[in-house]
């Protein structure tokens, strides 16, 4: 009973079952709006349809790659993998094995595509073939009356590193999906991050890994430098020191990784410090206000119950009466901000860093300007398991059809006061090749049997 069940579980027709119910399941995923992609898609279908959805989440449709149908699906796919590998390797060791079976007539040898006959020359023995066949990596078994050559014998066992691969870059992919998190991050020069988790924006939604937690990750961000040429951002430095001291520089395309997470620099903005003060020169509120200002659109922040919108000019110029900007080189950067209060306009006017902005006797000061970035910040613990995966199955695959296995069986017979060597061969791959290969090889040997 349990032959026949192990027998089910590693049959070709369970795993095209298996691969075929998984490909519902991932449809499912696609036509389905899924809480942990798409929540506010999501939560906007739950108010249209309450009832369809509830259905749905009942039968654990909207959460389909973490539901327990799709774990138990996954569970059985490498069980079949497993039992598949575990059954292909006697058949494996069979294929590499040495044995003094491998020797038989080559004239009778069944199996073995190619077959020829060489006239040795006078003084050209059976053990000095041999003996070169050996030079030229070909492991030898018998002698002149009956041999049998194999050259790269282990061969086989590329196909165990490929089928081990698979099962690799599958399980890296499914710890990848169920462990993975992804969100934005905010930050700004001065600032330390220690992994909260309320610190991710909130637009658009983090996602949370169904396994596992967010990134762990604790950093400052010493200083952000970016670099511009003219109209045209070339580069930029966010220097990051480490919770143990160590520095770092993330950049475009150059990401911080650590604890299994990379966080990459998408965007930037200005974080100036904006000091309040009421008539008396009492200090209402004061914060570092991030401000998303650099592709010329207004942003807006409040403080003590003034309301204001800010423009910002890098390279602030006065054109025929009207407020531009040179370039995006910070050469003379200057904010245009507007007040309300209450919903009325209550002034307006320009601050340039270490400036001032004077409003019904209020006083808005900008005591300093620097940069904020924006991280996108991805978290997937089964990277490594999935390149792991993929180096072996290139490992495989190179090692399969490159280094193919060759077989010879041959004896030395004498004929009519004659000697020849007969030989039959065969290869895994490129028969014909092979062949051509075969016949060089031996014409090179016997060759190098006279001069020798």
């Amino acid at each position: 009973m349990f032959k026949k069940l192990i027998k089910s579980l590693s049959s070709l027709r369970f795993t095209i079952v298996l691969i075929s119910l998984l490909g519902v399941m991932f449809i499912i995923g696609l036509w389905v709006p899924q809480i942990s992609l798409v929540k506010g898609l999501y939560l906007e279908w739950h108010r249209n349809s309450p009832n369809l959805v509830a259905f749905l989440d009942a039968l654990g449709l909207t959460r389909v790659y973490t539901s327990p149908l799709t774990v138990t699906l996954w569970f059985f796919f490498f069980l079949n993998l497993s039992l598949v590998i575990r059954q292909r390797i006697p058949l494996v060791r069979h294929r590499i094995s040495l044995s003094s079976k491998n020797i038989v007539d080559p004239e009778k040898a069944a199996g073995y595509s190619f077959s020829r006959s060489f006239l040795l020359p006078s003084g050209v023995g059976g053990g000095s073939i041999i003996s070169l066949l050996r030079k030229k990596r070909y492991t030898v078994l018998g002698d002149a009356d009956g041999f049998y050559g194999v050259k790269n014998r282990l061969s086989p066992l590329a196909f165990l590193i490929f089928h081990l691969s698979f099962f690799l870059i599958l399980l890296g992919g499914v710890i990848s999906v169920y462990t993975e998190f992804i969100g934005y991050l905010d930050l700004a020069q001065g600032e330390t991050f220690r992994g909260e988790a309320e610190r991710y924006n909130a637009s658009p939604l983090p996602k949370f890994p169904s396994f596992g937690s967010t990134p762990a990750a604790t950093f400052t961000v010493k200083s952000i430098e970016p670099h511009v040429i003219g109209n045209t951002p070339t580069s930029i430095d966010v220097r990051l020191l480490d919770s143990e001291g160590r520095s770092h520089v993330a950049g475009i395309n150059i990401p911080y990784k650590t604890d299994h997470t990379s966080f990459v620099f998408k965007h930037l903005g200005v974080a100036p410090l904006f000091t309040l003060k009421d008539p008396a020169g009492v200090v209402l509120a004061e914060n570092c206000v991030k401000l998303d200002v650099l592709q010329h659109k207004p942003d807006r922040f409040s403080l003590a119950g003034c309301n204001f919108t800010a423009t910002f000019y890098p390279d602030y110029v006065l054109e025929q009466g009207k407020r531009a900007s040179r370039s995006m080189e910070f050469n003379n950067p200057m904010f245009f901000i507007s007040v309300e209060r209450d919903g009325k306009k209550i002034g307006e006017g320009l601050i340039p860093k270490n400036g001032r902005l004077e409003f019904a006797g209020y006083r808005l000061e900008m005591r300093d300007m620097p940069y904020w970035v924006r991280f996108y910040v991805v978290k997937q613990r089964g990277l490594s398991v999935l390149y792991s995966g993929f180096a072996l199955a290139t490992i495989g695959v190179i090692w399969r059809l490159l280094f193919f296995k060759r077989e010879l069986v041959g004896r030395v017979r004498e004929k009519n006061g004659e000697w020849f060597l007969l030989v039959a061969g065969r290869s895994e791959f490129y028969k014909k090749l092979a062949e051509d290969e075969f016949v060089e090889l031996l014409e090179k040997i016997i060759g190098k049997a006279v001069k020798g």
